[in-house]
C-alpha cells in the first residue's frame, strides 16, 4: 500500500463525515441536507470572520467550534474530487460550500445535543472499529507513524469515533420520533408510487425559444395529439416518423419508471391518465419541448406491506431532518468569505 494510499484510507475511515463522506478534521463536520439559498438556512449568521486561518466559527448553548482554513481546503479539495469538471459551474460551487458550511454546524448540533442528552457510545462497538481500521495496515508502527503525520494519536482516533457513534444514536432516537402512516395513507402511496409504462413523442423547444417558435411547435404537437387518438392509428409508427427524442426508434416507448424518475409536468400528465391507450388531452410542454403522451401500462399499485415500510423509513428520514433543523436554529455562525464562497455575506 502506497502512502498515498494509506492516507486516503485513513482519511476516509477515521475522519468520515456523516453521509456525505467529505473529509472532515477535528470539529468539523458534513452534511446529507443541501440548501438551495444561502439565506434558506435554519441557524443564524454571525459577523464575517477576518482571520486567514479561521474558515468557520459555530457557537450555542453546547459551546463554540472553529474550522481551520486548512482543514475546511481539505474538505473542498475532496468534494471536488467527488464532481466531474462539466460540475462545477460558480453557483453548484457556491452549493458545495454551503453543504460543508451546513455539516460544519450540523455535527456542531449533534456533537453538543449527544452530549446534553448523556449518550454514551458502546465502547466495543468504538474499540471494534479501530481494530478494523488497523488491520488496513502493516503493523501497530506503520499505522501510529500514518496518524503522527495528520496530527492524529490512537487516543485522538478513538474520541472520534465515539463522538461518531454518539450522534449515530442521538439520529436514531430521533428517528423513532414520527408519525406512523394510516391504512389510508399506506393505500394512497401504494398507488401514487406504482411505476408505469408510457409512450411519447418528443417535439424539441427551447425554453427560451421566440413565442412564434413556441407556438408553431405546440401546433404540430396538437396535432399529432388529435392523430393519436384515433383508433387505426399506431402511436409506434407515428413517433418513429416524427419523435425527435432519443426513444423514437423504439416507437417512443419509455419503459416501466415511476413518477420521480420523470420531469414534474411530464409525471402529473402521465399518472393522470388511467388506462393503457388513453392519450394526453393536450400537449405537455417541459425543459426539453412538447410531448405527446400515451399510456401503454398502468401499472399495479405498489404492495401495501413495501409501501408501509419505504414510507416510514421516509418519515423517520424527515423526522430526523426536522429535529437537527430546530437544534441549528440555535445555532449561529460566522463564516470567512474569503474561504468560504456561500453567498452568506452578499448583500
Amino acid at each position: 500500500m502506497s502512502p498515498s494510499t494509506i492516507r486516503r484510507s485513513l482519511l476516509t475511515l477515521v475522519l468520515p463525515v456523516l453521509a456525505a463522506g467529505l473529509l472532515a478534521g477535528c470539529g468539523s463536520g458534513s452534511s446529507n441536507a443541501s440548501s438551495s439559498d444561502a439565506d434558506d438556512v435554519p441557524y443564524q449568521t454571525g459577523e464575517a470572520l477576518a482571520d486567514s486561518t479561521v474558515a468557520l466559527i459555530v457557537s450555542s448553548e453546547y459551546g463554540t467550534d472553529t474550522l481551520s482554513a486548512q482543514n475546511y481546503r481539505r474538505q473542498l479539495k475532496m468534494a471536488m474530487r467527488r464532481s466531474s469538471p462539466s460540475q462545477r459551474s460558480e453557483e453548484q460551487m457556491r452549493e458545495t460550500h454551503r453543504q460543508l458550511m451546513r455539516g460544519f454546524a450540523r455535527q456542531h448540533a449533534l456533537r453538543g445535543e449527544a452530549k446534553a442528552q448523556d449518550i454514551q457510545a458502546d465502547t466495543a462497538r468504538v474499540s471494534a472499529r479501530l481494530s478494523k481500521l488497523k488491520q488496513r495496515y502493516k503493523s501497530e508502527e506503520q499505522f501510529r507513524k500514518q496518524l503522527a503525520q495528520n496530527n492524529l494519536t490512537v487516543d485522538s482516533v478513538r474520541s472520534m469515533l465515539a463522538d461518531r457513534f454518539r450522534q449515530r444514536a442521538l439520529q436514531q432516537q430521533m428517528a423513532e420520533n414520527f408519525e406512523q402512516p394510516s391504512t389510508e395513507e399506506v393505500e394512497a402511496y401504494s398507488k401514487e408510487n406504482r411505476r408505469i409504462r408510457a409512450q411519447h413523442i418528443l417535439l424539441k423547444v427551447g425554453e427560451n425559444a421566440p413565442q412564434s417558435t413556441v407556438d408553431s411547435v405546440r401546433q404540430v404537437a396538437t396535432t399529432l395529439v388529435d392523430s393519436a387518438q384515433m383508433d387505426n392509428v399506431n402511436f409506434a409508427d407515428l413517433a418513429r416518423r416524427n419523435s425527435q427524442g432519443p426513444s423514437a426508434s423504439d416507437g417512443g416507448d419509455l419503459g416501466f419508471f415511476s413518477r420521480s424518475q420523470m420531469v414534474d409536468e411530464f409525471a402529473e400528465a402521465a399518472y393522470a391518465l388511467s388506462d393503457s391507450g388513453d392519450v394526453a388531452q393536450e400537449p405537455v410542454r417541459t425543459r426539453f419541448g412538447f410531448h405527446v403522451i400515451r399510456l401503454t401500462d398502468p401499472g399495479q399499485p405498489m404492495d401495501t406491506a413495501r409501501a408501509r415500510k419505504q414510507m416510514t423509513t421516509e418519515r423517520q428520514k424527515q423526522a430526523v431532518e426536522d429535529q437537527i433543523n430546530d437544534l441549528l436554529g440555535k445555532v449561529t455562525i460566522r463564516a470567512n468569505p474569503d474561504l468560504v464562497s456561500a453567498g452568506l455575506y452578499d448583500q
